[in-house]
């Protein structure tokens, strides 16, 4: 199978190399990458064009004549690649050296699947990896009780967040939501659009191995606040089934954001034109999850919420 990289970028100088030299020292190699630089300010471009040079039929690289911002990027690389599956590459991370090999095994392996992601170390500003935690637990991500039912990493998906981080995702090109606009809606980023359509019919899957090195930058730092991590991955497990169990307004309001986050991305999903799929199901699931949580929170913390509702009628997480 054909394999392409769609590498989207943006002032990406100080990283883009050791990326770059990542994916060109795959021990499977890929047999295009795909270039989309967003009208950047530094000299990206001209280390795009050594690269090129260097390595003659390889790369296809575009410059935009205005930014477009990563979501439209995303979406005219992805369209312009060749290949039959796609990785997605950021600018800044590493991949491992495996990464294309173990993926594609993946995808020989079942057949039946559209699309993959995968775990990943985290590495800072000066490529030191954290020795203690991994992208995945930085993300509070449940897996080990998802794994064995498609349906739930679907559900999670839709109505929790997004647990496909684009860097680590590879899919099939071949699939129509892929030739349609990615929507712009305030709070979905264009690696979410692509897990909601590969997960609605249970074919997007994970690989629990660590496949790149993900670069968190300074304002991203999450240190070694490993029981944190640990109480907010049990806090996504209890939202996704709707157990409820919050003893303090914070939580309750991180929690009560969440599902309206949701919910607006949903509703706004519903007026989409270009969508494939029927997500009346998802905003079903979150309008009684809300209404569970609100009353929740009306019975245990009832100055709070209402001075939260009066709040939010003024500046409401979500719209129709």
């Amino acid at each position: 199978m054909k394999i392409s990289v769609a590498f989207i970028v943006y002032n990406g100088s100080n990283y883009m190399q050791q990326q770059l030299d990542s994916i060109l020292h795959q021990t499977h190699k890929v047999d295009e990458i795909i270039v989309c630089e967003d009208n950047s300010t530094d000299n990206t471009k001209e280390i795009l064009e050594t690269y090129s040079r260097a390595n003659p039929g390889l790369f296809k690289i575009l410059h935009n004549d205005q930014n477009l911002g990563s979501n439209k990027n995303a979406e005219k690389a992805i369209q312009l690649c060749t290949g039959d599956i796609v990785f997605l590459s950021d600018q800044d991370d590493e991949w491992l050296p495996n990464k294309v090999e173990r993926t594609m095994a993946y995808f020989t392996e079942n057949p039946h699947i559209n699309g993959v992601f995968s775990n990943g170390f985290l590495m800072n500003e000066n490529s030191e990896l954290d020795t203690q935690n991994a992208l995945w637990d930085s993300m509070s991500f449940p897996f080990d009780k998802l794994k064995d039912d498609p349906s739930l990493l679907r559900k999670y998906i839709h109505t929790n967040e997004n647990c496909a981080t684009g860097a680590t995702m590879a899919f099939r090109k071949n699939l129509p939501f892929l030739s349609k606009p990615i929507p712009s809606i305030k709070f979905l980023i264009h690696d979410r659009w692509i897990a909601f359509n590969l997960s609605n019919d249970n074919k997007l899957e994970f690989i629990e191995e660590k496949l790149i090195k993900y670069r968190l930058h300074d304002k991203q730092q999450i240190g070694g606040k490993k029981a944190e991590m640990q109480k907010y991955l049990q806090m996504n497990w209890d939202l996704l089934n709707n157990n409820i169990h919050v003893d303090n307004f914070t939580d309750m309001k991180y929690i009560l954001n969440r599902i309206e986050i949701n919910m607006h991305v949903q509703y706004q999903l519903a007026k989409f034109s270009h969508k494939l799929y029927d997500n009346s199901e998802w905003i079903k699931l979150l309008e009684k999850k809300h209404q569970l949580y609100m009353q929740y929170a009306f019975r245990h913390f009832p100055i709070l919420t209402i001075l939260r509702s009066i709040k939010k009628i003024f500046s409401p997480t979500f719209s129709r």
